[in-house]
């Protein structure tokens, strides 16, 4: 038989709020950031017609 495991403290739900709210804090910073940023916008697909074209194989009449 195996060794039992060491039990482990029960973590406070003070503990686990505190970080979700941390969490969720940076969250919103990165998001507002990165919608500020001229970089922060999706990019157009290129060429979107081309490889719709180039993905047909027949056209049924």
């Amino acid at each position: 038989m195996g060794k039992r495991p060491t039990p482990k403290k029960r973590r406070s739900k003070r503990a686990t709020r505190t970080q979700h709210s941390i969490y969720i804090w940076k969250e919103m910073q990165r998001l507002k950031n990165r919608s500020r940023s001229p970089f922060g916008k999706l990019a157009e697909s290129k060429n979107k017609g081309k490889k719709a074209l180039k993905g047909l194989t027949r056209i049924k009449a």
